[in-house]
């Protein structure tokens, strides 16, 4: 049976690194590292004024702005702001200079990176690939019912990729929501922002990631007297299938 697996960021220890090619150390902290669709979840922490040399990326990625601001391409982001760079786009980002600055960072497939040596390869490699910004304070709320228990909740799509299909949506379920028995054809996680996460019977607070492998059976959604914000991350193209059967076998044979 596949089970939810728990990162809890706070119980989690930093393991400091130095950039290859500056030097200069920041923290990371690894999630998830997907099998099947190669997708990586990372929190990083870069210290004040920490800067990456110019560089490109095989993948789709994104950083989720938890604290701090990110300085990027000349531009500045604050939390609540998902920063995308897509296949092949050529940027530098890091902290500012007075504050650090603590990301998720989310790519499509398996990440890597290269560094841009000088001008010149600068010059061939920039195609005018531009990050995309979703600023969640500057998003409505998409609000729909649950199909099954006719209770709404809220949804803003932060992206929706389409070379893999994978989706990263900010979520808010409103105190008492709970999703019925599912599973999903893709991997998906939940990363807790605010309020606590109530899944299969366990609950989990700010700073979790609650990762469901693909077939993995659960219900969730957020407590009685609170409202849940988080984060939900597939690994590609997801959909929802309704299991009540199928779970309550499994609680009666634990």
């Amino acid at each position: 049976m596949k089970e939810q697996q728990i990162m809890d960021v706070r119980r989690m220890e930093w393991n400091y690194r130095p950039n290859s090619v500056t030097g200069k150390v920041f923290g990371q902290k690894p999630l998830v590292e997907d099998k099947d669709m190669e997708v990586s979840i990372v929190m990083n922490r870069y210290p004040a004024g920490f800067q990456t040399v110019t560089h490109t990326h095989p993948c789709g990625h994104g950083l989720y702005i938890l604290e701090g601001q990110i300085k990027t391409n000349g531009s500045v982001y604050g939390p609540e702001t998902l920063i995308w760079y897509p296949e092949g786009c050529v940027a530098e980002h890091g902290a500012t200079q007075h504050d650090d600055a603590t990301v998720l960072l989310i790519s499509n497939k398996a990440f890597s990176i290269h560094y841009i040596k000088d001008e010149e390869e600068k010059k061939r490699l920039d195609k005018g690939i531009q990050p995309v910004i979703s600023d969640v304070g500057r998003m409505p709320w998409f609000y729909r019912m649950a199909s099954t228990t006719g209770k709404m909740f809220g949804k803003k799509q932060l992206h929706l990729d389409e070379a893999t299909g994978m989706q990263i949506n900010y979520i808010n379920y409103p105190a008492g929501f709970t999703t019925d028995t599912h599973t999903h054809p893709s991997a998906h996680g939940l990363f807790v922002l605010s309020g606590q996460l109530k899944s299969n019977d366990e609950y989990f607070g700010p700073g979790t990631m609650v990762w469901y492998e693909e077939g993995c059976i659960a219900e969730h959604g957020a407590t009685a007297h609170e409202d849940l914000i988080c984060l939900q991350i597939s690994n590609k193209d997801f959909s929802i299938q309704y299991r009540q059967k199928d779970y309550q076998k499994i609680k009666n044979e634990r």
